[in-house]
């Protein structure tokens, strides 16, 4: 007998406005069981690319989700719709794979789903990549230029602290920085190695930045000219 298919949990990462952020985790929990977190942000963009993208002068809100592989395009299409991404300056929203989770966390999300069938690949699959670069506060300036430099056209900034990284400091040979930021950068794959290689000429470890810069792999994107089409619900009127 065959055994049953299970499903599997995945990260969706929205960045929103902070009036958005509790309306977007409202809409995808009425769909499913979700768990959501939410910390504030900054864009990094330059003005005019910030104005376009309608992130100019304010804070961004990140609400990071764990939600069942099976109903992968239908949360992006509720965050389309929802929030309107299809429209510019309204946010974006974004999947990654896990690769482990919580036992007790994963069954609540995925209990009762069912895998897609042929799996849930999606249309920009292995087409973007995030990029997180953590480096000393002092240097977030020459970072961001090197990345611009390297064709990132901006990112979201998140402050952060170093914690109990003693026994990584004493095998490397460095001291991390206590007061950090966080630069997430979303960007096509053939542009990763440039801005990874960029972050790491002005902030690697072997740096006075001391950072550390790591990608993992986007499977599906809505927002600021994606294919959020695909996913919205047109009315009658349009």
């Amino acid at each position: 007998m065959p055994q049953k298919q299970t499903d599997k949990a995945k990260l969706m990462i929205s960045i929103v406005s902070p009036d958005d952020a509790s309306v977007l985790a409202e809409a995808l929990s009425e769909e499913t069981r979700c768990l959501h977190f939410t910390f504030l942000a900054r864009g990094t963009a330059k003005s005019n690319v910030m104005e376009y993208f309608g992130l100019s002068g304010a804070e961004k809100n990140i609400v990071v989700s764990v939600i069942p592989e099976s109903m992968e395009r239908r949360l992006l299409s509720v965050a389309v719709n929802s929030l309107k991404l299809y429209l510019v300056g309204k946010g974006i929203a974004f999947t990654v794979p896990l690769t482990a989770l919580s036992s007790l966390i994963a069954n609540a999300v995925v209990a009762d789903k069912i895998p897609a069938k042929g799996g849930n690949k999606m249309s920009t699959a292995n087409k973007y990549d995030l990029i997180a670069a953590v480096y000393r506060q002092e240097l977030s300036d020459a970072v961001l230029e090197a990345t611009r430099a390297a064709g990132a056209v901006g990112g979201t900034l998140v402050h952060a602290r170093t914690l109990s990284s003693a026994g990584v400091e004493q095998f490397v040979g460095v001291t991390l920085g206590a007061e950090t930021e966080i630069l997430l950068i979303l960007t096509k794959r053939e542009l990763r190695n440039d801005i990874m290689k960029a972050v790491q000429s002005v902030a690697g470890l072997k740096t006075d930045g001391s950072g550390v810069v790591l990608s993992m792999p986007v499977d599906a994107l809505v927002g600021i000219g994606t294919t959020s089409d695909e996913y919205r619900e047109k009315t009658e009127e349009e």
